[in-house]
């Protein structure tokens, strides 16, 4: 399986519909599950340390699990004492934040550049490892599955995430790498086809996410790999129009942790809407952004090629190892999402906004479309995705305001 990061534009398709679940209105209580969650993240966010670990939903059932670093203070149980919802804490031994980060040091010690993934599930990592033939297939090195490169791996998480990290090590046909894929223009909206000018003189066609202000200048977000993590270069329309630059990757992937996440700064005789397209005719506002993404919550999305479609889960956290057409890897932290029906992403919708349920008809900022996990070379689409999520950006660059509107 390849894991393929997304470049495109969006030809957004049809208004999101809710996807099957066994709950009679699983959309009404996710919004209230994500909204408590928020609560929790933001009051953690506020905390000198992080103590806030892994989460999880069950939008069918309401119930909600918590990890949590230490005794739960008493704010964040008032907090989740809501009517209707079951809510339990579990004790782990170091919050999301701080896995994510040590697992990013840890894919990036590796004894050699051969791209590989972390996949978190709790406080238990798999470390998915290309075999020779899948690395053979994307034209990336290989690292090696014998017993030496193995205890490498398994050093390399325990001494940057500790020793009670469950490690586990297994040879997939999973190989991360970059495309493009060109589109039509459209107005500035998040799900606008747009191209990055690279240094070499050609484009590369990708999705504009969420619209976004910082300072009196207006950005749109969207994913770093669709410039190859370079600031600087000039953003255009897929006309040719100039839109204006790229900035961030700076502080976003080449800070003290990584993330597939970039702004394009506009150019003051451009102007952008808090809408996102979900048809060429029609679009959804956004009222705000999710400051986690708990495992099992449904998530929307809008693709230049799989259009848009309220078909993803989350599965959990994880790190991402990217193959460079330079030689060597780019690692990210990114979220694991799968289809629960159809395909989650295409070849070609790496940058368009992925999303949730909010209230009237509007909707939850999420992320953007990182990466999928192609089953052979030669395939578009998969099951299984990844997201960059947008609460990187938000943290490690305070001064971005989401542009939103207010109910």
């Amino acid at each position: 399986m390849l894991i393929v990061p997304l470049l495109a534009p969006v030809a957004a398709l049809a208004a999101p519909s809710v996807p099957q679940a066994a709950s009679a209105d699983p959309q009404t209580t996710q919004i209230a599950q994500l909204a408590l969650l928020d609560e929790v993240a933001r009051w953690d966010a506020l905390q000198a340390e992080s103590r806030l670990g892994s989460t999880e939903i069950d939008p069918d059932t309401g119930s909600i699990t918590i990890g949590w670093v230490g005794d739960v203070p008493s704010e964040v149980q008032a907090l989740a004492e809501d009517d209707g919802m079951t809510v339990s804490f579990v004790a782990e031994q170091q919050s999301s934040q701080a896995l994510t980060s040590s697992l990013l040091d840890a894919a990036t010690s590796l004894p050699s550049d051969a791209p590989v993934t972390f996949e978190v599930d709790g406080e238990a990592v798999t470390v998915a490892v290309p075999t020779p033939e899948a690395a053979a297939a994307a034209g990336v090195e290989a690292l090696p599955l014998d017993g030496e490169a193995v205890a490498a791996i398994e050093d390399a998480v325990a001494e940057a995430a500790g020793d009670a990290v469950d490690v586990t090590v297994e040879a997939v046909d999973d190989v991360p790498d970059t495309t493009g894929r060109r589109g039509d223009t459209q107005d500035l909206l998040g799900g606008s086809t747009y191209a990055t000018r690279l240094p070499s003189g050609a484009n590369q066609f990708c999705t504009s996410g969420f619209q976004a202000v910082s300072g009196h200048l207006q950005h749109f977000i969207t994913a770093a790999h669709c410039s190859n993590w370079q600031d600087g270069l000039t953003v255009l329309s897929s006309g040719g129009t100039r839109l204006g630059v790229t900035v961030g990757a700076g502080v976003l992937v080449a800070g003290a942790d990584s993330y597939d996440l970039q702004l394009a700064r506009l150019d003051l005789d451009i102007r952008n809407r808090s809408d996102i397209y979900t048809s060429d005719t029609t679009a959804l506002p956004v009222t705000g952004w999710l400051r986690s993404l708990p495992t099992g919550a449904y998530l929307c999305k809008s693709g230049s090629t799989s259009g848009n479609a309220c078909n993803l889960q989350v599965t959990g956290p994880g790190v991402a190892c990217y193959g460079l057409a330079s030689g060597g890897t780019q690692c990210v932290d990114i979220v694991r999402v799968s289809s629960t029906s159809g395909t989650s992403f295409c070849l070609g919708d790496s940058g368009g906004p992925v999303y949730a349920w909010g209230e009237g008809g509007t909707v939850q900022a999420a992320g953007v479309v990182s990466g999928v996990r192609l089953a052979a070379p030669g395939d578009r689409c998969s099951t299984l995705g990844y997201v960059a999520p947008i609460a990187d950006l938000m943290r490690v660059m305070p001064g971005v305001q989401l542009r939103a509107i207010t109910l």
